[in-house]
């Protein structure tokens, strides 16, 4: 894909963001399940590993709240990773009445995620030091906000679910 050129007025910059933005997130989507094709994952089973990566063992109940699926899905879920070595269910050490779901310590597993996203990692930090600290500061802003305007907007829409 070439260089766009850079629009010049604020109108059409804004446009050029809102457009590019939308086409950054079907990138991202369509990346996210190539790397879940690779691992033989759901793309949604790829996003729980994700998940459990940077959120730390979670409750099904949790995951199922934070992924907006039904206890029964997350259920099936977490049997596949469980099946693939992914996951385990283990009592949680503050209430044994809970079972908190945690990433396996099995290193290969691990190593073969995160050696596909290498080449990523690779790539954007290369792209992002050729900008000045002032610059990585507005990109980081816009990034931070743009997460949480996705984040307010999601739960708008989980809360005024139409009966179906």
């Amino acid at each position: 894909m070439q260089d766009k050129k850079i629009p010049k007025t604020k109108p059409e910059l804004l446009e050029s963001i809102m457009t590019d933005s939308k086409n950054l997130s079907t990138v991202s989507i369509l990346f996210h399940q190539t790397i879940a094709d690779r691992l033989g994952l759901h793309i949604t089973d790829h996003k729980c590993v994700d998940f459990l990566f940077t959120q730390g063992p979670q409750t099904a109940g949790e995951i199922s709240k934070s992924m907006g699926l039904s206890t029964g899905a997350v259920t099936s879920l977490i049997d596949r990773l469980e099946k693939k070595g992914l996951v385990e269910r283990k009592n949680d050490p503050n209430d044994r009445r809970k079972v908190r779901i945690f990433l396996t310590q099995d290193m290969a597993a691990m190593q073969k995620i995160g050696g596909l996203f290498e080449g990523l990692a690779k790539s954007v930090w290369e792209h992002l030091s050729a900008y000045t600290a002032e610059e990585l500061k507005v990109i980081l802003d816009y990034t931070r906000k743009s997460i949480r305007i996705m984040e307010e907007e999601r739960e708008k829409l989980l809360q005024n679910r139409p009966d179906v």
